[in-house]
């Protein structure tokens, strides 16, 4: 740790708390707090706008230091970084009323502290739901994959020559401007009408689902 021990160290340690409590005052002001970037690139999970944002929700003066200390590195495997760090936990409480865990970890470089890292029960709340969101919208994605691979199967084997044109990839929406023809039951498909619509496509022609009936689109 660079700032060594005794006088030094508890210097540091003022100063970065003093730093910290300045950043969380800057939530409420017309500019709004910035963070290190390095630190925004290591922890992608939350934003310098998740951070703030979750921050204001604390009420400043219930923030009671648990604890201060000086890092050499802070991170696990390939977040972890060495450097002048100093870490700081409190008992909070919300606006709401409830007690609440928040912590950070800030970083100086060239003699300047930045945010590095902030955590809260609140944020963590938040990071854990859109994790739970992200997948379930992938298993979304996948079954309406799997329903589209099914019906797709069922149609080449019916009419081997639609292997010329496969299903549609997860980033080709059906809109009305990708769309060919109308959708149509994958057991009344018409080889020869889905060949008229694949040649007036510029790319490939690729089949998709609308509901439980075949579109032909053209990426």
């Amino acid at each position: 740790m660079a700032g060594g021990c005794g006088d030094t160290q508890q210097q540091t340690l003022a100063h970065a708390e003093s730093f910290l409590s300045q950043w969380f005052a800057n939530n409420n002001a017309s500019q709004p707090a910035t963070c290190h970037a390095f630190g925004l690139l290591m922890f992608p999970a939350a934003s310098c706008d998740d951070m703030q944002q979750h921050a204001a929700q604390v009420v400043p003066e219930s923030r009671k230091r648990e604890r201060i200390r000086a890092l050499e590195c802070f991170g696990d495997g390939a977040q972890r970084a060495c450097g002048e760090f100093v870490e700081i936990w409190y008992a909070s409480q919300d606006r709401s009323g409830r007690q609440i865990k928040e912590g950070a970890v800030v970083k100086r470089d060239d003699g300047k502290f930045r945010l590095y890292w902030y955590r809260s029960d609140l944020l963590f709340t938040t990071l854990s739901q859109r994790a739970e969101a992200a997948e379930q919208s992938m298993t979304a994605v996948e079954q309406a994959q799997d329903r589209l691979s099914a019906v797709y199967n069922e149609m080449v084997n019916n009419h081997s020559e639609l292997y010329a044109y496969p299903p549609c990839l997860d980033d080709v929406r059906v809109s009305s401007t990708t769309m060919l023809g109308s959708a149509f039951n994958h057991r009344a498909a018409d080889p020869g009408e889905i060949n008229r619509r694949a040649s007036g496509c510029a790319s490939q022609m690729c089949f998709a689902l609308i509901g439980k009936k075949v579109a032909t689109l053209c990426p």
